[in-house]
């Protein structure tokens, strides 16, 4: 069996809201290309391939 702990749907999607919210932000404040934006799109990024998979 596998001792993997599932994520609810629910929370992920969650999750995402409030990454996405905060990467316009960055983007907004700090421009495209700045590092944290970069970070941040490359966090969101991981939350949308657990959602995915």
């Amino acid at each position: 069996m596998n001792n993997q702990i599932i994520e609810p749907k629910y929370k992920l999607t969650k999750d995402i809201q409030v990454k996405k919210k905060e990467m316009i932000e960055l983007g907004n404040r700090y421009g495209l290309t700045d590092r944290r934006t970069v970070k941040c799109s490359q966090q969101l990024d991981h939350l949308l391939n657990r959602l995915a998979n």
